[in-house]
């Protein structure tokens, strides 16, 4: 049986030592050997997160993570589109494109992990229930030169 629902999940973002956090709503399902988040924000309907619309309305972003143990994927659509990849010790190539600019980029992750309660995460390495966090660390680096240092903890939980 595949896990699967809607949820509430707690984005925090410290970024070289400034903290922001964001709440969305999305869903999250489990396919094969990995677990999947989707959730939209900005736009006129943000709230609506989660949807199965089939064009984001403007401003929107759609964001989907992958995560499989060891490895997660980051894929953002909408009035962004960009796509980062996220492996311990590694350094990771991506891609950035706004109506203004389109680039490359590179991620150079330091810790990726996930923490549930007890017996929330298998011995897959992967949850099977609710709730859990995934937490990952990077320097951001566009053009080889760093742009930032970045840690993401993402809370996700049954929805509120």
């Amino acid at each position: 049986m595949e896990a699967s629902g809607k949820i509430t999940l707690t984005l925090e973002s410290v970024q070289d030592g400034e903290r922001q956090v964001e709440i969305y709503r999305g869903e999250w399902f489990r396919k094969a050997k990995a677990v999947y988040i989707r959730y939209a924000e900005g736009g006129a309907d943000s709230a609506a997160a989660g949807t199965s619309r089939q064009q984001p309305s403007e401003g929107e972003v759609r964001t989907l993570i992958r995560y499989s143990p060891g490895e997660l994927s980051l894929t953002r659509n909408g009035a962004v589109r960009m796509e980062q990849l996220f492996v311990a010790g590694q350094r990771r190539k991506g891609s950035y494109r706004s109506a203004m600019t389109a680039f490359g980029l590179e991620t150079d992750t330091t810790k990726l992990s996930i923490q549930g309660d007890e017996g929330v995460i298998d011995g897959q390495g992967l949850p099977a229930a609710l709730p859990f966090t995934l937490e990952w660390a990077y320097g951001l680096l566009v053009e080889e030169q760093l742009s930032g240092r970045f840690h993401i903890r993402l809370h996700i939980q049954e929805e509120l």
